[in-house]
């Protein structure tokens, strides 16, 4: 039986484990990506490199374009959670199976909007800048106290729900959700009640995004929804940029129309120098690392590798986006 070829572009530590394992299974050419987090677009380069493959692991832009180029692909490993540049359909019409590390990073990533509420509610950054000199302001407004406080989370997938477990057994907040896929038993499990959006908006003392960036939550929260929000409201993004319109949550920070955002992820990444952003001192910005732990990345690496170890067996491998793509090897 010939062996399959696999493309792996990813960090130069995480392409040599990867490689050093797979390379019993199947035969193996690899790419060293130059910047973590950067994702390439399609381009005459990729689609030439990709022509003969039969496993890509890479985050990868993926069009119709590639896929029509790449006639032996049938299966596409992500590292971590995001699929948002991969065209999913496109990618089941051609039998291309797409799978990412779903709840390997969950963890991290909820302890990261937890860290992020704590340090917004209890002002720790700009009293930190404060006594160092490095603040502009002349007072600090005061902290508040996140017990008995509403949280609204925004995707109740399985971050979210870490995130209400933590917030509901530790700070004893009530916690609304808004899901169009969850069903309300599965709220009730998380102790979370589902509401729509506004409601959501309106009722919660702090807002945390942990939804998939997709068509219909791009810019889902915009100014009709920050609109919504009480004035001492803080707002938390650990999922995509693009689902906040970051004009619009701009000029509601300038305002003073909510109190601060603690933001995981912008628009554009890394975040562009002239962003207003990076003056404001009611916003933290932590550039895209809420997953950056010694634990989250190891769990990674090993389901990143073990994932397509399991489809080179035949095996029908975890965290498949498109099921209907899965046919058996």
């Amino acid at each position: 039986m010939e062996r399959k070829k696999i493309l792996i572009y990813s960090q130069e530590a995480i392409t040599k484990v990867a490689a050093d394992r797979l390379r019993t299974l199947a035969d193996v050419d690899t790419v060293i990506q130059d910047a973590p987090g950067q994702k390439e677009d399609v381009t005459e380069d990729w689609i030439k490199k990709i022509r003969n493959v039969d496993v890509l692991m890479a985050n990868l832009a993926v069009n119709e374009e590639l896929l029509k180029a790449a006639n032996n692909l049938r299966y596409i490993q992500r590292y971590g959670i995001g699929y948002d540049n991969v065209d999913i359909k496109a990618a089941t019409r051609h039998g291309v199976i797409v799978c990412n590390v779903a709840e390997i990073m969950a963890e991290s990533v909820a302890q990261h909007a937890m860290a992020l509420m704590l340090a917004l509610s209890k002002d720790v950054v700009s009293r930190d800048s404060t006594i160092r000199g490095l603040s502009k302001r002349s007072s600090i407004p005061l902290g508040f106290e996140l017990w008995d406080k509403t949280l609204g989370i925004i995707g109740l997938g399985s971050i979210g729900q870490r995130v209400a477990f933590k917030c509901r057994l530790a700070f004893n907040m009530r916690v609304l959700a808004y899901d169009p896929f969850v069903l309300p038993a599965q709220a009730q499990f998380a102790g979370a009640k589902l509401v729509d959006l506004p409601t959501l908006m309106e009722q919660s003392d702090v807002v945390s995004i942990s939804c998939m960036l997709t068509p219909e939550t791009y810019h889902l929260i915009g100014k009709q929804q920050l609109d919504k929000m009480k004035e001492s409201a803080i707002l938390i993004n650990t999922a995509r940029g693009p689902i906040i319109d970051e004009k619009a949550l701009i000029e509601h920070l300038q305002k003073q129309k909510i109190r601060a955002a603690g933001l995981d992820v912008t628009e554009q990444e890394p975040t562009p120098p002239g962003n207003p952003l990076l003056k404001m001192e009611n916003v933290i910005l932590t550039g895209h690392s809420s997953a950056a732990t010694i634990e989250a990345k190891t769990r990674t690496i090993e389901a990143y590798i073990s994932n397509v170890e399991r489809y080179l067996a035949g095996q029908r491998p975890h965290w498949m986006i498109n099921p209907k793509a899965w046919q058996g090897n």
